[in-house]
């Protein structure tokens, strides 16, 4: 099965105060190091960063050397990312990262992966779950044929968008539990760790200080 990855950087980072996609943990750049890990996971055949505007990713866009694409619809969040990534898709599955999750890596992503085919296939999105029991559908699967006449339908109700994990509920999904997506290089927990407030970016740095 064929995959590409999309990348979200564009975030509007309220509670930080700044994009999130600049700053930096363990010397590069969030967008960087999201790119770095999809890279070095040798599942996408192309990787795009998704953004809301030209303005807002165009120079560190062409210090990484990496293609980007425009929200589709401004102002939608995760679900006009996920949205963006199946209307610009040629693959069979979309991979989608949020870079704000710092501490996914290569080896997890490439487990997730083997969700993707053989009797697996059934599924709209294979989707893992984090050790508290929510799900986390900013590193996930999307099968674009499956899931995209479902996102377009929902994006353009005439009310505001529901919470992804509303969305994926409607996509058939495999969910991933936390001892089925084999944690080697880091534990579950760290996984996942998001970046929203100044408090979450130097806890950050703090542990990727000590792995």
């Amino acid at each position: 099965m064929s995959i590409e990855a999309f990348i979200l950087v564009g975030g509007r980072s309220n509670r930080l105060g700044r994009d999130k996609a600049f700053e930096r943990i363990g010397g590069m750049t969030m967008a960087e190091r999201a790119l770095k890990t999809v890279n070095d996971s040798a599942i996408a055949s192309k990787i795009y960063f998704v953004t809301g505007n030209e303005v807002q990713f165009a120079i560190e866009a062409a210090r990484l050397d990496a293609p980007f694409v425009f929200d589709v619809i401004e102002g939608r969040g995760p679900l006009g990312g996920l949205y963006t990534g199946l209307t610009h898709a040629d693959a069979d599955w979309v991979f989608l990262l949020a870079c704000d999750l710092p501490f996914v890596t290569p080896d997890l992503i490439t487990n997730l992966s083997r969700y993707t085919h053989g009797e697996y296939e059934s599924f709209g999105a294979i989707v893992p779950e984090q050790p508290d029991g929510r799900l986390q559908p900013l590193c996930a699967f999307y099968d674009v044929k499956k899931v995209k006449p479902i996102v377009d339908e929902i994006i353009h109700r005439p009310r505001s968008s529901p919470p992804m994990h509303e969305v994926v509920a409607q996509l058939h999904p495999l969910i991933v539990k936390p001892d089925e997506y084999n944690p080697i290089t880091a534990p579950p927990i760290t996984y996942f760790a998001n970046i929203n407030t100044e408090e979450d970016l130097e806890q950050a740095r703090e542990i990727e200080r000590k792995l």
